[in-house]
């Protein structure tokens, strides 16, 4: 057999061989919200004593139907196993089609010991999670066999792109296990709906009695990392369509991932909140199936690109020396000392931006309820808002870290341009207290609050960072909604919902942040100019740039107001916002007058006291005149 068909017949096994195991999966989906999982009885690989057995119910028909579809994809992997070694002996195809077939071999035990101990949960559990590594297995194999993709030139940042569809490999993998023990639980009652989480007391309480498993705890972790998953899908997702000009067959392979991932977040949801049906239930294991294919599928094309420097970028300057840190570390690396790398990690989360964000929140609690919210909820909030907004900084410090190193000494200094904090270090750091985050606003707080937390980290993201902030000056117009979030934080965590008077402190912050930040910008025009992003200065010259923050200062103030014109606030708020208003307009206008930098910082050190002024105003009026 020629060569090139030799190739094909292993490309065309291993393809089945995915298939196969796919569809035994969902089988496998169909046996357990079946309840058939011990129709043969306790018996293997015998059906109720007989190898053939005479299918005398449902259960029993289902089950022996699975034991077929298992041998018959056995029998697939094998061949496909078989045909790698012999025609393609290319390790990176034959390396993952062995994998298949030794894995094969633990999980037709391991299912015998399932039936054999009448599923045991973590049993259950390995058994999945056996069965989908062999998935992605064949998976990868298939896509390993197919031709390479055609690269006209390196790609820039591929070794980076594929450590980041690494990592969500390695997330979803730990979802599909989290997924795989709460159905063995039954912890998928634990907590209907969705977004929200309502606890079905008396089946939680029954089974904690029976002395069972904690079912809240087991459906929130379960939540928490299927979170985490979403968000590192979506930055692989955002990263290849950044890098769609140089291999455009990734756009097919990332549409797949988010439309595996939209439908199973969709069929989640529903399932939760419709009383949790059979037949959802085998729908979310072949969505899961499904979400984790499409994952390997990215992932291995991603490894097999050629890496390259960023087309048209310039070359980043070496890092500036650190006080306290000595050159000596690993491969050149500097020997960075705790302390200085701990200082670096705060750095990351942009320290001063979290404390001028927690002002609004807190007083959007305190003013939300009608009376004082208990201490524990205040603090709890404040710990995953401030996580939420340093997981977002730090993730920024990721994205921006090409123009970090270019732009001035101000960003040099950030952690990752001047040596301290790796890119990917950086990354798993903004991830990891965006889950915190989210985990502590679920438990201590609700669902909405924490959804909310999270859609901020979001926007400021992929809406602001990745996309917005490098394409067009109205980047903190639009973005800027990611720091009027934290007030609707704030007053969810009190009340469980969002009020029209927290909509009124969403809009005042949403028209603050323009003329507040391009105060800033007018400042440090020229760091922009550098790193070529186009904030309204550097597109539309600073006289345009003083006039629209002139306009947009009105609109704030005028946005203030409705605050006293609803009913919402008294007399007191009234007086402060149009004195605190006033002296804002006051020095826009003064800046628009005299265009020097000393205005500038002037408005832009003022915008921030009259954040905090006007939040405490809000504060004193409910509480002490209200």
């Amino acid at each position: 057999m020629p060569a090139g068909r030799r190739r094909a017949a292993v490309y065309r096994l291993l393809i089945a061989a995915a298939i196969a195991t796919y569809l035994l999966i969902v089988l496998g989906g169909v046996v357990r919200v079946t309840g058939s999982g011990l129709g043969c009885g306790d018996d293997w690989p015998r059906c109720n004593g007989r190898l053939i057995p005479p299918l005398e119910t449902v259960a029993q028909l289902i089950e022996y139907s699975h034991r077929l579809a298992a041998a018959a994809a056995s029998l697939l992997i094998i061949i496909a196993a078989g045909a790698a070694w012999r025609w393609q002996r290319e390790r990176h195809v034959l390396a993952p089609a062995v994998a298949a077939g030794a894995l094969l071999v633990v999980q037709i035990a391991l299912g015998a010991v399932v039936v054999r101990t009448e599923l045991q949960p973590m049993l259950v559990m390995a058994h999945l999670g056996v069965a989908m590594l062999i998935l992605g297995a064949t998976t990868a194999a298939a896509v390993q066999a197919a031709p390479p993709p055609v690269v006209a030139a390196p790609v820039p940042d591929a070794p980076h792109y594929t450590r980041l569809l690494g990592a969500t490999l390695a997330a979803a993998f730990l979802l599909l296990l989290s997924g795989a023990y709460t159905r063995a639980t039954g912890a998928a009652i634990g907590c209907l709906g969705f977004p929200g989480c309502t606890v079905p007391q008396e089946a939680v309480a029954a089974a904690q009695a029976a002395g069972g498993p904690n079912l809240v705890a087991i459906q929130l972790a379960h939540r928490s990392i299927a979170y985490l998953t979403a968000l590192l899908a979506a930055a692989g997702v955002a990263e290849t369509w950044r890098l769609r000009r140089g291999v455009p067959g990734l756009l097919v392979a990332a549409a797949g991932v988010v439309l595996a991932f939209a439908l199973q977040v969709t069929i989640g949801a529903v399932m939760v909140s419709t009383g949790l049906p059979a037949w959802l239930r085998g729908l979310h294991v072949a969505g899961a199936a499904a979400a984790w294919a499409s994952i390997v599928v990215l992932w291995v094309q991603a490894s097999r690109l050629p890496a390259g420097r960023r087309r048209g970028a310039r070359p980043v300057p070496p890092a500036r020396p650190v006080a306290g840190v000595e050159r000596g570390g690993t491969a050149g690396r500097p020997a960075v000392p705790l302390q200085t790398r701990l200082r670096a990690y705060l750095a990351l989360t942009k320290p001063k931006v979290i404390v001028l964000l927690e002002v609004p929140t807190l007083a959007a609690m305190l003013i939300a309820g009608p009376t004082w919210p208990a201490a524990t909820l205040v603090i709890a909030t404040l710990v995953g808002g401030a996580l939420a907004a340093g997981g977002a900084a730090a993730i920024n410090c990721y994205l921006d870290r090409d123009i970090d190193a270019v732009m001035g000494s101000r960003t040099q200094r950030r952690p990752i341009p001047a040596g301290l904090v790796s890119p990917g270090q950086a990354l798993a750091f903004g991830l990891a207290l965006a889950v915190a985050s989210f985990a502590i606003l679920l438990l201590f707080a609700n669902a909405l609050a924490a959804f909310l937390a999270q859609i901020a980290l979001l926007i400021y993201v992929l809406v602001y960072t990745r996309w917005l902030k490098r394409t067009t000056p109205s980047n903190i117009v639009i973005g800027g909604a990611a720091g009027a979030i934290p007030p609707l934080v704030g007053w969810a965590a009190v009340t469980g919902d969002v009020g029209p008077a927290a909509w009124l402190l969403f809009a005042i912050i949403f028209f603050w942040t323009p003329p507040h930040f391009w105060a800033l910008s007018l400042l440090i025009r020229q760091h922009y100019e550098r790193a070529r992003v186009p904030m309204l200065p550097v597109v539309r010259g600073d006289a345009e740039t003083r006039r629209q923050i002139v306009y947009y200062t009105v609109q704030m103030v005028c946005v203030t107001l409705l605050m006293f014109g609803l009913r919402y606030a008294g007399g007191f708020y009234l007086g402060a916002a149009l004195v605190l208003g006033a002296i804002f307009l006051y020095l826009a206008a003064r800046l628009w007058r005299e265009a020097t930098t000393r205005a500038a910082a002037r408005l832009f050190h003022y915008s921030m006291l009259y954040l905090w002024l006007l939040s405490a105003a809000l504060v004193v009026d409910k509480r002490l005149f209200g």
